[in-house]
Protein backbone atom coordinates (compact mmCIF):
# COMPACT_ATOMS: atom_id res chain seq x y z
CA UNK A 1 0.00 0.00 0.00
CA UNK A 2 3.37 2.45 0.69
CA UNK A 3 3.80 2.61 -3.03
CA UNK A 4 0.23 3.39 -4.17
CA UNK A 5 -1.38 1.89 -6.93
CA UNK A 6 -0.20 0.99 -10.06
CA UNK A 7 -0.17 3.79 -12.97
CA UNK A 8 -2.09 1.48 -14.99
CA UNK A 9 -5.94 1.47 -14.48
CA UNK A 10 -8.13 -0.94 -15.55
CA UNK A 11 -11.50 0.58 -17.08
CA UNK A 12 -15.21 -1.30 -17.19
CA UNK A 13 -18.17 -1.14 -18.09
CA UNK A 14 -19.90 -3.39 -15.96
CA UNK A 15 -18.92 -5.09 -12.41
CA UNK A 16 -20.90 -7.06 -10.00
CA UNK A 17 -20.38 -6.46 -6.48
CA UNK A 18 -22.76 -7.44 -3.23
CA UNK A 19 -24.70 -9.74 -5.88
CA UNK A 20 -25.35 -6.48 -7.86
CA UNK A 21 -24.83 -6.04 -11.46
CA UNK A 22 -23.86 -2.31 -12.22
CA UNK A 23 -23.21 -0.99 -16.18
CA UNK A 24 -21.87 2.34 -16.56
CA UNK A 25 -24.31 4.90 -18.18
CA UNK A 26 -23.00 4.65 -21.66
CA UNK A 27 -23.71 0.84 -22.12
CA UNK A 28 -27.38 2.11 -23.13
CA UNK A 29 -28.50 -1.57 -21.86
CA UNK A 30 -32.35 -1.42 -22.08
CA UNK A 31 -31.89 -2.46 -17.91
CA UNK A 32 -30.58 0.32 -15.99
CA UNK A 33 -28.15 -0.54 -13.82
CA UNK A 34 -26.44 2.78 -13.89
CA UNK A 35 -28.19 4.42 -10.87
CA UNK A 36 -26.29 4.13 -7.32
CA UNK A 37 -26.68 5.84 -4.39
CA UNK A 38 -24.82 5.98 -1.31
CA UNK A 39 -25.53 7.11 2.56
CA UNK A 40 -22.75 9.48 3.88
CA UNK A 41 -22.47 10.03 7.62
CA UNK A 42 -21.50 13.97 8.04
CA UNK A 43 -20.78 16.61 10.21
CA UNK A 44 -24.03 18.63 10.10
CA UNK A 45 -25.48 22.19 11.90
CA UNK A 46 -28.88 23.36 12.09
CA UNK A 47 -28.04 26.69 11.07
CA UNK A 48 -25.14 29.42 10.63
CA UNK A 49 -25.44 30.79 13.98
CA UNK A 50 -25.58 26.76 15.76
CA UNK A 51 -22.02 26.27 16.94
CA UNK A 52 -22.67 22.82 18.03
CA UNK A 53 -22.52 19.95 15.40
CA UNK A 54 -24.26 16.63 14.94
CA UNK A 55 -23.88 13.86 12.59
CA UNK A 56 -26.00 13.32 10.03
CA UNK A 57 -26.47 11.04 6.95
CA UNK A 58 -26.44 12.43 3.51
CA UNK A 59 -27.89 10.13 0.69
CA UNK A 60 -26.40 11.08 -2.54
CA UNK A 61 -28.09 9.43 -6.06
CA UNK A 62 -26.20 9.36 -9.40
CA UNK A 63 -25.56 7.41 -12.63
CA UNK A 64 -22.40 5.76 -12.65
CA UNK A 65 -20.06 6.80 -15.41
CA UNK A 66 -16.88 5.33 -15.08
CA UNK A 67 -15.74 2.03 -13.32
CA UNK A 68 -11.77 1.29 -12.64
CA UNK A 69 -9.83 -1.07 -10.86
CA UNK A 70 -7.69 0.01 -8.89
CA UNK A 71 -4.17 -2.80 -8.90
CA UNK A 72 -2.15 -2.13 -5.99
CA UNK A 73 0.37 -5.14 -6.35
CA UNK A 74 -1.20 -7.43 -4.31
CA UNK A 75 -4.85 -6.49 -4.42
CA UNK A 76 -7.64 -4.61 -6.42
CA UNK A 77 -9.59 -2.23 -5.33
CA UNK A 78 -12.80 -1.32 -7.42
CA UNK A 79 -14.21 2.16 -7.69
CA UNK A 80 -16.86 3.93 -8.88
CA UNK A 81 -17.09 7.35 -10.69
CA UNK A 82 -20.47 8.83 -10.89
CA UNK A 83 -22.37 11.98 -11.81
CA UNK A 84 -24.56 12.59 -7.99
CA UNK A 85 -27.03 14.68 -6.88
CA UNK A 86 -28.23 15.24 -3.14
CA UNK A 87 -31.35 16.69 -1.75
CA UNK A 88 -31.59 20.44 -2.33
CA UNK A 89 -29.02 20.15 -5.06
CA UNK A 90 -31.19 18.38 -7.86
CA UNK A 91 -33.27 16.29 -5.68
CA UNK A 92 -36.75 16.58 -3.91
CA UNK A 93 -39.26 14.41 -2.09
CA UNK A 94 -42.82 14.73 -3.02
CA UNK A 95 -45.76 12.95 -2.30
CA UNK A 96 -43.77 10.37 -0.17
CA UNK A 97 -41.37 9.61 -3.98
CA UNK A 98 -37.77 11.04 -3.85
CA UNK A 99 -37.10 12.74 -7.22
CA UNK A 100 -33.69 13.54 -9.25
CA UNK A 101 -33.16 15.89 -11.69
CA UNK A 102 -29.10 15.04 -13.24
CA UNK A 103 -29.68 17.81 -15.49
CA UNK A 104 -29.02 20.25 -13.16
CA UNK A 105 -25.97 21.84 -12.89
CA UNK A 106 -23.64 19.77 -10.34
CA UNK A 107 -20.09 21.41 -10.20
CA UNK A 108 -20.40 21.40 -6.36
CA UNK A 109 -19.65 17.03 -6.84
CA UNK A 110 -17.13 17.34 -9.37
CA UNK A 111 -14.36 17.39 -6.97
CA UNK A 112 -15.59 14.38 -5.37
CA UNK A 113 -17.16 12.04 -8.23
CA UNK A 114 -15.59 8.48 -6.47
CA UNK A 115 -16.56 5.86 -4.18
CA UNK A 116 -15.59 2.57 -3.64
CA UNK A 117 -17.78 0.02 -5.27
CA UNK A 118 -18.31 -1.52 -1.98
CA UNK A 119 -20.20 1.57 -1.11
CA UNK A 120 -22.50 1.51 -3.69
CA UNK A 121 -26.22 0.44 -3.26
CA UNK A 122 -28.23 0.39 -7.18
CA UNK A 123 -31.15 1.99 -7.73
CA UNK A 124 -33.16 2.72 -11.18
CA UNK A 125 -34.81 5.85 -12.51
CA UNK A 126 -37.79 6.18 -13.82
CA UNK A 127 -39.00 8.81 -15.94
CA UNK A 128 -42.17 10.90 -14.40
CA UNK A 129 -42.92 11.83 -17.73
CA UNK A 130 -41.78 12.61 -21.16
CA UNK A 131 -41.10 16.40 -20.82
CA UNK A 132 -39.66 16.44 -17.20
CA UNK A 133 -35.79 16.66 -16.03
CA UNK A 134 -37.30 14.64 -13.28
CA UNK A 135 -37.02 10.75 -12.41
CA UNK A 136 -38.27 8.70 -9.54
CA UNK A 137 -35.90 6.78 -7.46
CA UNK A 138 -36.87 3.30 -7.14
CA UNK A 139 -35.10 0.42 -5.30
CA UNK A 140 -33.75 -2.04 -6.99
CA UNK A 141 -35.24 -5.79 -6.10
CA UNK A 142 -32.81 -7.80 -4.30
CA UNK A 143 -30.82 -10.28 -7.03
CA UNK A 144 -27.78 -12.10 -6.30
CA UNK A 145 -25.39 -12.71 -8.91
CA UNK A 146 -22.28 -14.14 -9.32
CA UNK A 147 -18.92 -14.25 -10.83
CA UNK A 148 -18.93 -16.65 -13.56
CA UNK A 149 -16.63 -19.45 -13.51
CA UNK A 150 -15.19 -20.27 -17.07
CA UNK A 151 -13.00 -22.80 -16.41
CA UNK A 152 -15.00 -25.62 -18.05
Amino acid sequence: IAYGPKNDVLSYKGYIINGQRFHTKDVGRETQNSGVTYDATTMCRASAKDTSQVADVVTYYGILTDIFLLDYHAFYVPVFKCHWTNLGNGAKVEDGFTLVNLQQNQASFSKDPYILASQAKQIFYSREDDDSNWYVVMRAPSRTFHEIDTDD
